[in-house]
């Protein structure tokens, strides 16, 4: 298990902190030995700078991204929630994230309306169900209530996972999925994590490419034609993204696969007694989610609650 873990782990930085980060720093340093921006960018300039590398500084180019790759890679959570929407905590966050946000207000009651205008209608042509079929798909992977709405395309949809994962249970992710995690099996752990990572490293890889796109302006904006890799990169962030987009929905579906197998073995674990029904479930999750958030309950929600009485020991067979 500790191979296994150290293998994923590995794989993980690998794929997700440092090939980002190379691929950023190696296209800086392709500009900067081009000569911008103080000269006209030369290809044979850069070929000589890159010929001209000695062993020793190729070595400490290398250490020096190992650093840097980490001391940011614990920063991969943050970077998610900024990439989200979680913006209220910037300067003019809260003004930026509801200016955003209202686009998606407008694109969920637009998709309601679409789809209440077509309800009624019995005989539709190809296009009015291409239509509806869009208009169903956008509103899938949207929250149900806008106060759950956030400003990006990725947020809303890593949202609408999280909620649609755990409320046909009645169970509050945010503090149930710690202490589902250690009870789910191997193939559910490989499946989130690989999902995962698809999704750390596409957000990792839309960064870096954003990143690369404003140094890319600000180091060719004198230099004409070069101004062409500068949309390369632009290109490529919106490739990054919309990728990512499609892995949160990917994780999403696992995450509520998961959830869909392993979710009574909460009870199991707290040594309670499972519900009889899927009613009793969502009544005893409230509680449940109560008693995580430290909540005080009442006498009925305590009550509801019953132990599983431990097995006696059984004498030694002789």
């Amino acid at each position: 298990m500790v191979d296994a873990l150290t293998s994923r782990l590995g794989t993980r930085f690998l794929v997700v902190t440092v090939v980002p980060n190379v691929l950023l720093v190696a296209y800086v340093g392709f500009l900067l030995a081009t000569g911008a921006p103080t000269h006209s960018p030369s290809l044979a300039r850069a070929l000589m700078v890159l010929d001209g590398l000695t062993i020793r500084q190729i070595v400490a180019i290398f250490l020096g991204l190992l650093i840097i790759s980490v001391a940011t890679h614990p920063l991969q959570t943050p970077l998610i929630q900024l990439v989200e929407g979680y913006w209220w905590g910037l300067p003019f966050g809260a003004v930026a994230a509801d200016r955003f946000t209202e686009r998606f207000r407008n694109e969920l009651r637009r998709t309601r309306n679409e789809l209440q205008r077509v309800q009624g209608i019995k005989n539709m042509d190809w296009a009015t169900v291409q239509a509806a079929d869009d208009a169903d798909d956008r509103q899938f992977w949207l929250p149900e209530r806008e106060r759950d709405l956030l400003p990006t395309a990725l947020g809303n949809t890593l949202k609408t996972g999280e909620i649609r994962a755990g409320s046909r249970y009645g169970l509050e992710l945010d503090f149930a999925l710690p202490r589902l995690t250690p009870l789910m099996s191997p193939s559910s752990l490989a499946e989130l994590s690989d999902r995962r990572n698809q999704l750390d490293a596409a957000v990792r890889l839309c960064l870096a490419a954003g990143l690369a796109t404003a140094v890319g302006v600000g180091l060719l904006l004198w230099h004409g034609p070069w101004l062409f890799l500068a949309l390369v990169t632009y290109l490529l962030c919106w490739a990054c993204y919309r990728a990512a987009v499609a892995a949160a929905r990917g994780f999403s579906i696992s995450l509520a696969a998961a959830i869909d197998l392993h979710h009574l073995q909460l009870f199991d674990a707290l040594q309670l007694e499972r519900p009889t029904n899927l009613a009793q479930e969502l009544e005893l999750n409230k509680t449940l989610g109560m008693l995580f958030r430290d909540e005080p309950l009442r006498k009925k929600a305590k009550d509801d609650l019953r132990y599983i009485a431990p097995e006696a020991d059984k004498p030694a067979a002789e």
